[in-house]
């Protein structure tokens, strides 16, 4: 009985060194700006135990079975079993580890199910970094994974032996497995508690990259990986009844909206001559931090700072999420972000979303979206042809060799030159396309939907381009000068004054000491409408809001999902099925302005008071700039966040 209590007592040591070294390791590469010392240190690996050792106890289980068995009846396949065993367990864990330490970086939260994602777009995956980044890793994973195996059957060498137990040495043996397994039963759960283990538990501090560092990667990748689909489940921060006042108080409607199609409003049949066509550009990451108008670095974008001073600007917008797949959807479907979960990807509730291209299709518009990069990633394709795109320009469309100028595909030079094509002869899709989005290869309706996606703005800020020392910034400078030459080749074309530019980001960026957890900056982001288009907006709905000159900053807070019924709102187009989108120039909107952003977990509310910041594993704010009225948007924020969820579910 011994030896077999001694080797799990071995085996969990050596689990628990290996995390306590990868929690070092985590500390010493991902501090950046942040201090840290040994005092830091020791709390991560205290704070961390508790995780660490329900961890451990899932990895202890298959041994601790083999080694039951193997008290009463023993065989060489169990030598063989347990190597295999730890050969996979320590892959996986030096994997998460390895992981964890080179995606933090870049995401700015601990490794989860956000992974999976990329596993049917690998390319898409690997395209922020170079090879060698992913090769040396591969290569140092797979070294320490076979040292770590090495320890690991080193520590069940001696308890897998030849021997006769005799009667009383069963009865201990069968005690020894009663205690053993009660013993890992309670480390797994996180002990005698209500409550079982979850990745909050390892929350400690202020400092949410500490809070991190103590967190199990390998835990909280299991952990998000079996959350429940049953999403009106979750956060269930508010009773019902009280959720629902909350709601109908901030002018939102608990009930389900309808999903099916409103027909157009009288007098905008198809090809009416008194819309304008539109433009809509969306920018990848381009957070305010990077744009002079709303006190971000100057010289930066000088071009969209431009057009920021001669268009109408929306100097109050916040993104409403982290990511892409995330943006892109609140700005097309006006609906708002989730924490946890990627819309765009579920692809049946994705593709019953109403949008602004399939309202626009109604109204008579062809709608066409130009993208440098791979189209499928996250279920891109499917959520644009579903939501009334005809005609998708993607990475397909562009040369091998155009497709080679940006690890993510083709540059944005590149791109807006198609775009500048698009403008031009775009009302005619190419030959295989239009047949595969739904389109027309020979219809030419009189106005056209044009939506623009850059790309160069991304990690690895590889450009080809140098004007600026710092390479982020100098990505997004990059763009910019593209932006701003097709902007003037737009300017002097005859398309200028019948087109409305849209001009935004999908969604901000981690600029200097900007944090997604800690820092509004991050969700404030720039807006412009420009182009002769603003003056066929005036003229098309002017029953609300102010009229949209030139040179004019509107001063109202208002979100990146507002952007669907505002447009459509101006342009006197249905917009009552975009549920979670509001008509910013409405007089019922002015009554009480607000945005409700996502990140990781957590939610960020801002109202004319100040904005706070809430994190969901830990159960409490990291950043609020006016504590005294914090409770109301806390409250509010929840509210919103279990709508969501409730509503997710039905749909």
């Amino acid at each position: 009985m011994k030896p077999h209590l001694l080797t799990l007592i071995r085996l969990l040591a050596v689990w628990l060194l290996t995390f306590a070294t990868g929690k070092t390791a985590f500390l010493l590469a991902c501090s950046g700006q942040e201090h840290v010392g040994l005092s830091d240190l020791l709390q991560v690996w205290w704070h961390g135990l508790p995780m660490d050792l329900s961890t451990a106890a899932y990895l202890l289980l298959v041994p601790w079975l083999v080694l039951a068995i193997g008290l009463f009846w023993q065989g060489r396949w169990m030598h063989r079993l347990l190597m295999a065993y730890h050969a996979l367990a320590a892959l996986a864990v030096v994997a998460c580890i390895i992981g964890d330490i080179a995606l933090y970086p870049f995401w700015g939260f601990k490794l989860d199910a956000t992974i999976f994602n990329y596993i049917d777009s690998p390319a898409d995956a690997l395209a922020s970094v170079s090879g060698w980044f992913v090769a040396w890793r591969v290569l140092l994973a797979l070294a320490l994974a076979a040292l770590l195996w090495a320890v690991l059957n080193r520590q069940c060498h001696s308890a897998l032996g030849t021997h006769r137990p005799t009667a009383r040495l069963i009865l201990a043996c069968a005690l020894s497995v009663v205690l053993t397994g009660g013993a890992l039963f309670v480390m797994l759960r996180g002990g005698l508690t209500e409550s079982t283990m979850n990745v909050g538990n390892a929350y400690y501090s202020t400092r949410q990259f500490l809070n991190h560092s103590a967190v199990n990667p390998a835990f909280s990748l299991l952990s998000s990986s079996t959350k429940s689909e049953r999403f009106g489940q979750l956060y269930n921060h508010l009773p019902d009844a009280e959720m629902q006042r909350t709601i109908e108080a901030l002018g939102l409607h608990a009930e389900a909206a309808p999903t099916h199609l409103t027909p157009a409003r009288s007098g905008m049949a198809a090809g009416s001559d008194s819309l304008p066509d539109i433009l809509l550009i969306v920018w990848e990451g381009c957070g305010g931090q990077l744009t002079e108008a709303i006190g971000g670095h100057s010289n930066v974008v000088p071009h969209l700072d431009a057009l920021i001073d001669e268009g109408f600007f929306f100097s109050q917008l916040r993104a409403n999420s982290f990511r892409t797949d995330r943006g892109l959807l609140s700005i097309l479907s006006g609906h708002i972000s989730y924490p946890t979960h990627s819309l765009m990807k579920m692809a049946t509730k994705a593709a019953r979303l109403p949008s602004i291209a399939r309202t626009l299709h109604q109204a008579g518009y062809q709608n066409t979206l130009v993208y440098g990069g791979d189209i499928n990633f996250t279920n891109m394709k499917g959520y644009l042809m579903a939501t009334g795109y005809d005609r998708i320009v993607c990475d397909a469309d562009f040369s091998r060799a155009e497709r080679a100028t940006s690890k993510w595909g083709a540059n944005d030079s590149l791109l807006f030159e198609r775009l500048w094509q698009v403008m031009q002869d775009g009302r005619q899709a190419p030959a295989g396309t239009a047949g595969e989005a739904g389109g027309s290869a020979t219809a030419a309706p009189s106005r056209r939907f044009v939506t623009a996606l850059t790309l160069s703005s991304h990690e690895p800020w590889d450009v080809p381009y140098h004007r600026l020392s710092d390479r982020k910034l100098n990505a997004f400078a990059y763009t910019d000068a593209q932006l701003g030459r097709f902007m003037q080749r737009l300017k002097q074309s005859a398309l200028w004054a019948n087109t409305l530019v849209i001009i935004l980001p999908d969604h901000g960026v981690l600029a200097g000491d900007v944090s997604v957890w800690q820092d509004p900056r991050f969700f404030h982001i720039p807006m412009v409408w420009t182009g002769g288009g603003l003056s066929m907006l005036a003229a098309t709905h002017t029953a609300s809001g102010p009229a949209l000159a030139p040179h004019t900053h509107f001063p109202l807070l208002c979100a990146q999902s507002d952007l669907a019924a505002t447009l459509l709102g101006r342009l006197g187009l249905p917009h009552d099925d975009f549920r979670w989108s509001r008509d910013v120039f409405s007089a019922s909107y002015r009554r009480y302005p607000f945005t409700y952003s996502t990140f990781v977990d957590g939610f960020a509310f801002t109202d004319s008071t100040g904005t706070t910041i809430f994190d969901n594993i830990a159960m409490q704010p990291t950043a609020d700039s006016n504590p005294q009225s914090q409770a109301s948007r806390l409250l509010r924020g929840k509210a919103i966040q279990q709508l969501s969820y409730d509503l997710l579910e039905q749909e």
